[in-house]
C-alpha cells in the first residue's frame, strides 16, 4: 500500500520501531474490542516509528495533522 493518511499523533494506539509488536498489538486489540472499526499500521517516515491507529481517527486538513504511508490494515 503506498497511500497517504492523516492522523494526529497523540490519537494513536500504539508506536514501536517493530512493526511486529505493532501486529501483535492490532491483534489483541481487534480481539478486546466490541466496536470493529478498521486498524491500520502507519509508518512514521521521519523516524522509523510504526504506529496503530482507528482508521475513525483519521483527520481532514488540519494543524495537528501528520501525513503517515499506510504499512498494513486489520
Amino acid at each position: 500500500m503506498n497511500e497517504d493518511i492523516l492522523f494526529n499523533p497523540g490519537n494513536a494506539i500504539a508506536s514501536d520501531v517493530n512493526p511486529n509488536d505493532i501486529i501483535r498489538t492490532a491483534q489483541i486489540t481487534a480481539d478486546k474490542r466490541q466496536q470493529k472499526d478498521t486498524l491500520v499500521m502507519v509508518k512514521d517516515k521521519e523516524n522509523n516509528e510504526h504506529l496503530l491507529f482507528e482508521v475513525s481517527d483519521q483527520l481532514g486538513d488540519s494543524e495537528k495533522a501528520h501525513a503517515y504511508k499506510i504499512e498494513r490494515k486489520f
